[in-house]
């Protein structure tokens, strides 16, 4: 039990625009912040583990993150590696983190997603053939198809999508370092601008440069740190490798897989769950895993988010730092750091009342990877 592991320390940047920053810089202030936070010293790090998001791993992607940005932090872990999987990455690289610890591989783990898309830019708007001719381009074409699909099965209709969108700038609107801190209504998010049929703009997430880490280690060894660990219950990925040209990839997320695995290793049921951190890209990202994840019965998702259920003061609430739409697009760490935040009760005025249990989700590529956590205080 004494190699159980826990998240000790969580440190982000500022994120928007960074201008004349590189990702490295933002990356080794965030690694510093959590550092820091954990009451730890670089030092002490002997695992290394990074998500080097859309520009760095996907565009430019040749050198190994890790082995660079280690270099530049002074680092030579014992333990040490990066992880590809779109918005799966930053949940994935955590939970591998507690299989490292856990297994005495490392002791001190720093788990790093950082990239500045917005201002180098990054492969978001790839055409897919001739279909783009139609508007199936990059993840806004696919998941633009995953709505088409949800709306014809179960008559999701867009004030479902909607509702998503307005629950995010309602979180945001407690949240000091969001992006996006004013609330809509659902009549501004009707006249929002067309991106891919039924998708708006308010239904796409934010594009951001910067960065955010945690740090996982025993909980042993957190009992003397500076902040109480928070406790990695369980961790799971699935991955359904089939092309969207198949109908049936647009049926279920692997969270359907991995989210009840999860859950069950945890001994927990979707009902004992105070606030989900749920990766969200786009509102029908969402709405997909309030189902999958058995929040609610397949196609009654959109009927599940009326009346602000995911909001502030719903029943579940849903990313209460804004999430990928309002707060910023940080990967899914950002999501990670809220749980960890929220368990320890230090959130403020968003703050969820007595969260003692997180789910984190992670989901990318074409809707081929996902990865969960489950946390508890």
């Amino acid at each position: 039990m004494s190699r159980r592991a826990v998240v000790a320390g969580v440190g982000h940047t500022a994120f928007g625009r960074h201008e004349g920053r590189t990702a490295w810089e933002l990356e080794a202030r965030a690694a510093k912040a959590a550092i820091d936070d954990a009451g730890l010293r670089p030092a002490d790090v002997d695992g290394l583990l990074t998500d080097p998001g859309p520009a760095q791993g996907i565009v430019s992607g040749i050198t190994p993150h890790f082995l660079r940005l280690g270099a530049q932090l002074g680092l030579d872990p014992a333990y040490a590696g990066s992880e590809i999987l779109g918005g799966a990455g930053s949940a994935a690289i955590v939970g591998r983190a507690a299989m490292a610890v856990e297994a005495g591989l490392c002791d001190v783990c720093l788990c790093i997603y950082g990239d500045v898309p917005l201002s180098a830019g990054a492969g978001f708007a790839y055409g897919r053939g001739d279909d783009a001719t139609f508007g199936f381009f990059g993840a806004v074409g696919l998941h633009a198809l995953a709505a088409q699909r949800h709306m014809r099965r179960f008559g999701t209709r867009p004030e479902h999508l909607g509702e998503v969108a307005i629950a995010a700038r309602a979180h945001a609107a407690r949240t000091p370092h969001a992006e996006k801190r004013r609330p809509i209504s659902m009549d501004e998010y009707r006249a929002s601008d067309p991106v891919a049929e039924p998708l708006r703009r308010l239904d796409c997430c934010l594009v951001s440069d910067g960065a955010a880490a945690v740090v996982v280690t025993t909980q042993e060894r957190a009992a003397d740190l500076r902040a109480s660990g928070i406790r990695i219950l369980a961790h799971a990925q699935a991955h359904g490798l089939a092309s969207a040209t198949t109908p049936e990839h647009f049926d279920a997320l692997p969270a359907a897989r991995c989210g009840p695995k999860a859950l069950a290793r945890a001994g927990v049921c979707p009902k004992d769950i105070d606030v989900a951190l749920l990766y969200d890209c786009f509102t029908i990202v969402v709405l997909l895993q309030l189902e999958d994840y058995g929040f609610c019965k397949k196609g009654e998702a959109g009927a599940f988010v009326e009346g602000g259920r995911i909001g502030p003061g719903g029943s579940l609430p849903v990313n209460p730092s804004g999430g990928l739409l309002a707060e910023a697009y940080g990967g899914g760490m950002l999501h990670v750091i809220e749980a960890v935040r929220q368990l320890r009760g230090d959130t403020g005025e968003r703050q969820i009342a007595g969260a003692k249990l997180a789910l984190v989700s992670g989901h990318g590529l074409g809707m081929n990877t996902h990865a969960t956590l489950v946390l508890g205080a």
